[in-house]
């Protein structure tokens, strides 16, 4: 990762999770990070997305490593192709359900989920503050919802392997990078 402005990417991850204070539909960035790495890939055929413009990336080279303690070596089943497919493989899923269960709650067959959760499976019943008001269909607020778990869940993933092992033990499983390899592989 480049120094400079580079090195400050990792407040736009702290301005994601800030701005969803401000307003939940705010989650919906969320889809810049999906579609910018894809563009970045397709417009310079490798991985510019992951190399210089993550900010997740770039959070997670802030966390602070002490000088006395040694790197834990990254288990090989945790980075492993089972591992990264694994990972691709849940990225989608979860993708999906976001996908039908927000095609549900517009149809009005399913009740809105509007707290995040964690691994889908795990939910925090808070209610986030909101600075600004937005009268928007629910079906809109659902989906901000179910973004901004996704972003929660991928993010704390990283933070946990980057106290475990190394600051960038993410981007060895992360569903973006693993699916621009494949692109790249062809």
């Amino acid at each position: 990762m480049k120094s400079g402005i580079w090195s400050k990417l990792w407040l736009f991850t702290a301005a994601y999770f800030i701005l969803i204070f401000v307003n939940i539909h705010l989650a919906l960035l969320a889809l810049i990070c999906f579609s910018l790495p894809v563009y970045f890939l397709l417009r310079d055929q490798k991985k510019s997305w992951c190399q210089l413009y993550c900010p997740r990336a770039s959070l997670l080279m802030k966390i602070p490593r002490s000088k006395n303690q040694p790197l834990r070596p990254i288990p090989a089943w945790l980075i492993g192709k089972k591992a990264r497919q694994w990972v691709v493989r849940y990225f989608i899923l979860n993708l999906s359900f976001i996908m039908m269960s927000t095609i549900m709650v517009a149809l009005g067959r399913m009740a809105p989920m509007l707290i995040p959760r964690f691994l889908i499976l795990f939910p925090f019943n808070v209610t986030l503050p909101q600075l600004v008001s937005l009268d928007l269909p629910v079906w809109l607020t659902h989906l901000s919802f179910r973004f901004l778990s996704m972003m929660m869940t991928s993010t704390t993933v990283g933070i946990i392997l980057a106290i475990l092992y190394r600051n960038r033990t993410w981007c060895a499983i992360c569903p973006i990078a693993t699916l621009s390899d494949q692109y790249l592989a062809k």
